[in-house]
């Protein structure tokens, strides 16, 4: 898996599959490491133009955080 082997704080990816949506659950060790991805060439030249034909409106990219 890519993702977890090349990203830097990459430590889960999920698939959570919903009856209105599906979303990507991706888990980093920090915030930092979270939006790094999102510039990252994985994210921008593969996961996110591979995704983009399957898309009936723009994508929502949201960071959380857990306390």
């Amino acid at each position: 898996m890519p993702f977890l082997e090349t990203i830097e704080g990459a430590m889960t990816k999920d698939l959570l599959i919903r009856d209105e949506d599906v979303q990507v659950l991706h888990g980093f060790d920090t915030i930092e490491h979270a939006q790094a991805y999102l510039s990252s060439p994985l994210f921008q030249n593969d996961v996110f133009v591979s995704l983009k034909p399957l898309w009936s409106s723009e994508p929502e990219v949201r960071i959380y955080t857990v306390a």
